[in-house]
């Protein structure tokens, strides 16, 4: 597998993904996904836009950095619970966002799939299928594969969550197209216990994952070995899946962004970019540990 790593990694220290980059280099990594999570589609959300993307792709090639997946930006599809959030606005990010996989050649990227109150699985089906239809001109002109992504969320309030290998296998069947996949959250997963067989069970639809840590309750999406992850079980979930998609974290340290900024009288500090790079670093050996240990490291 490719070792990769999200260009979050490095969002709370550069609005540029040039930037962003050139820090995961850096750190050692090669292969990357682009993170238009928080908004950062809005950034090219104008007539020359490909130009932008064209620096973008000349820098990579430079450092030698592969673009292999990325993540569309975050919102709620199906019901606005924010006053300030526009779903039409955010609908035409995200089918940038799949314009810009198309230009930078990268093969998928992660759209989550909404929820609505008081909803259950059929209409949530059918509301969720209306909204990638939206997407489907786009996906099918670029060629990008629009993956969902299992959620670390029970049900709740009458919200159906795809939050189960068997769920997103279902909505795979329900939709039925070719350009639609599934990406596994590790750390999500781990919520709910163990889940080598969850991960072989999607089969041909795993198409990417997300690998992070977390304590079991909160979706900390930390580095492996910081919590309760149990590595041996997901790896060899991936191993027999036969996984062949890129292994990429998504192990941003939430606990440090969420830091506030040094203030000496309180003795806080945080957002600290020596500390991220470090970390960073560290989380690229950590990979490269993992994946050699089962003999799936790919250069």
């Amino acid at each position: 597998m490719k070792l990769s790593t999200t260009t979050e990694d490095f969002a709370a220290y550069y609005t540029s993904d040039i930037e962003k980059i050139r820090e995961l280099a850096a750190a050692g990594f090669r292969y990357a996904d682009l993170s238009m999570y928080n908004n950062e589609a809005a950034a090219y959300m104008h007539d020359h836009w490909r130009e932008d993307i064209k620096r973008l792709k000349e820098e990579a090639d430079k450092l030698g950095i592969t673009f292999v997946q990325a993540h569309s930006p975050a919102f709620e599809t199906l019901e606005t619970l924010s006053p300030t959030e526009d779903p039409v606005e955010k609908t035409a990010q995200t089918i940038r966002s799949i314009e810009i996989c198309g230009e930078l050649g990268i093969p998928m990227t992660v759209v989550h799939a909404g929820v609505k109150r008081n909803t259950p699985q059929e209409e949530t089906f059918r509301l969720n299928k209306e909204f990638y239809e939206k997407l489907l001109p786009t996906m099918e002109k670029t060629g990008v594969m629009v993956l969902v992504e299992n959620v670390g969320i029970a049900d709740n309030n009458g919200r159906f969550y795809m939050n189960s290998a068997q769920r997103l296998l279902d909505f795979m069947e329900y939709f039925d197209h070719p350009l639609l996949g599934i990406c596994w959250d590790i750390g999500h997963a781990n919520v709910f216990g163990p889940q080598h067989d969850e991960i072989v069970k999607l089969g041909k639809h795993l198409k990417a994952i997300h690998y992070n840590d977390n304590d079991k309750v909160k979706d900390l999406h930390t580095s492996p070995f910081l919590s309760t992850l149990d590595n041996d079980d997901a790896m060899r979930g991936l191993v027999d899946a036969n996984f062949q998609g890129p292994f990429t974290f998504e192990a941003t340290s939430k606990i440090q962004h969420k830091l506030r900024r040094f203030e000496k009288q309180k003795g806080q500090s945080g957002a600290s970019l020596p500390v991220a790079r470090a970390y960073e670093k560290a989380l690229y050996e950590t990979g490269k540990y993992l994946l050699s240990t089962y003999n799936v490291y790919e250069d």
